[in-house]
């Protein structure tokens, strides 16, 4: 007799044979340099348009100060920049005592945890965000400043300071969980509104990037984006749109959608609808290319799979070697979980500011 068993019953094998049997409409297929420039542009654009509308208007860059405190280790400013009508986005500054004008900049951009920007400045107010810190290297932001470079760490949508109400009471009311932050509401309400919350922290880097390009004593020629696992998705969507970031070292997200995204679970802030019709993530981080790239990764890392990252890494191979400059993709494989390692930052920073 015919049971339930002998039904697929599940509905996810369904949309990976629909996405097969369609394929990817713009995966990378070049072969020549002119070749990867036209299907970079195009890609760029669709990219563009599925992570949402970006403002039509954009306001004149300008940024308060609210705090400025000398530390032992550099000043540390929080400016608040506008960066949509009625929407305010502050960013931490820091800039190492004695380094010499102008200052070479660098973008770094958190990923999820409660503290959010915060962590990455070396600040903790409690012993679970210290323990956050310490497990995750979450600090690397100070590092980044430690080493002599002004790093720009915007506080960034759903996280710390910047959580919907009902976050915000939780930690008001005492709660130091780790994992609290307002990605799922966020996420979905900007999917009704015909947005993406990725899409929206894009714009918010952007319009940070616009501010620096403003700023007379900053060395504009170059502009690394340094991030780790949301944070360093976000800096593979920026980076991949705007060429005004030169560089990126991106730490624990660089995958594939199939091996990771939509097959383990995932925050909701990943999801991009339509997108894997048009191109794997390793397509989107090929946009980055031929600007020096770094794929950072831990190999036992539960949520960013190895044998995912080593399917992103052939594609990326041959976007750089079409482009002639395959010496500019580099990798850095840890032995730890999902984390921060940073062991050849330093070293790459030095060679982009070379």
């Amino acid at each position: 007799m015919t049971t339930l068993g002998d039904f697929e019953l599940r509905s996810t094998p369904g949309l990976f044979n629909r996405l097969d049997e369609q394929g990817r409409r713009l995966g990378f297929k070049a072969d020549t340099a002119e070749e990867v420039g036209q299907w970079q542009s195009t890609l760029r654009a669709e990219v563009s348009r599925l992570l949402g509308e970006f403002p039509q208007i954009k306001f004149a860059v300008q940024a308060t100060l609210v705090e400025s405190v000398d530390t032992p280790e550099f000043r540390r400013d929080i400016i608040v920049l506008e960066t949509v009508s009625g929407e305010f986005m502050p960013c931490y500054v820091l800039t190492p005592h004695n380094a010499p004008k102008p200052y070479k900049p660098v973008l770094a951009l958190h990923g999820h945890g409660t503290w959010g920007a915060q962590s990455l400045v070396g600040l903790s107010s409690n012993e679970a965000e210290a323990a956050y810190i310490r497990e995750f290297k979450a600090d690397y932001g100070r590092q980044i400043a430690l080493a002599g470079y002004q790093a720009y760490v915007p506080m960034l949508r759903g996280f710390g300071y910047r959580m919907e109400n009902r976050e915000l009471k939780r930690i008001q009311e005492g709660d130091t969980s780790g994992a609290i932050w307002s990605c799922q509401d966020l996420g979905l309400n900007a999917l009704l509104a015909g947005q993406t919350l990725m899409g929206l922290r894009v714009w918010d880097v952007l319009q940070l990037i616009d501010y620096i390009d403003l700023q007379s004593d900053v060395l504009r020629e170059n502009l690394p984006c340094v991030g780790l696992s949301g944070g360093g998705t976000l800096a593979m969507y920026a980076t991949a749109l705007d060429k005004r970031i030169t560089s990126a070292y991106i730490s624990g997200a660089v995958n594939t959608f199939r091996d990771s995204i939509m097959s383990i679970s995932h925050c909701v802030c990943n999801y991009i609808p339509h997108l894997p019709e048009y191109a794997e993530m390793s397509d989107v981080t090929g946009l980055i290319a031929p600007r020096p790239l770094m794929v950072e990764n831990g190999d036992a890392d539960p949520i960013y799979p190895a044998h995912g990252v080593e399917k992103a890494l052939v594609t990326l191979r041959q976007v750089y070697a079409a482009l002639g400059v395959p010496e500019r993709l580099t990798t850095h494989t840890f032995k730890g979980q999902h984390r921060w390692d940073g062991e050849p930052l330093a070293a790459w920073l030095a060679a982009q500011y070379k």
